[in-house]
């Protein structure tokens, strides 16, 4: 059970359905069992994080404007408010450097246990794409994965040792139906 921890989503494919290069916020659809998962993290005290990798505002596809559109579409789904997560890391970079927020930099996690003043084993990664627990493992925290079968960089080529569900609802039932 996860109680009073810090938890960082990955945004496509882990709370919300997978569309390569999310730009309409009409194309925003939660996944089944997303809405009652945090439910019983906010009821259990946890802070809700997101970091989404965004490179189509690097490749000129889309504007940033159109990810926080999209990201207000996935707060008004879910119902718990704007201000359902501390902190929103939205990494625009196409690659990654050394001062870059692009998964798997450790950088926001970093960031997080600093400002936070947490111990690295109060945090946890969530996400579909093995960038999601490199990140976690860069930083020395936890992290679950959730499979998703349509991305080459799924978590189910995790060499990394993380524990990896099927869907968020087996997730959930593991952290609070047992």
């Amino acid at each position: 059970m996860l109680n009073k921890k810090f938890i960082v989503f990955d945004r496509d494919g882990t709370l919300i359905k997978y569309v390569p290069y999310l730009s309409n916020p009409s194309s925003v659809e939660l996944i089944p069992g997303v809405k009652e998962f945090i439910n019983n993290l906010l009821k259990n005290s946890n802070k809700l994080f997101l970091h989404t990798n965004q490179s189509g505002v690097s490749r000129g596809l889309f504007n940033i404007q159109e990810v926080i559109k999209c990201n207000e579409r996935l707060f008004e789904l879910l119902g718990f408010g704007d201000d359902l997560f501390e902190r929103i890391c939205i990494a625009t970079e196409l690659s990654l450097s050394n001062n870059s927020y692009r998964k798997p930099s450790p950088r926001f996690a970093n960031e997080i246990i600093n400002d936070y003043e947490i111990d690295k084993s109060d945090l946890f990664y969530i996400g579909d794409n093995i960038s999601d627990l490199e990140t976690a493992n860069n930083t020395g925290c936890n992290a679950y994965g959730i499979l998703n079968k349509k991305l080459n960089y799924s978590v189910e080529n995790n060499t990394l040792g993380y524990r990896i569900f099927k869907n968020i609802i087996d997730l959930n039932n593991f952290l609070y139906e047992n």
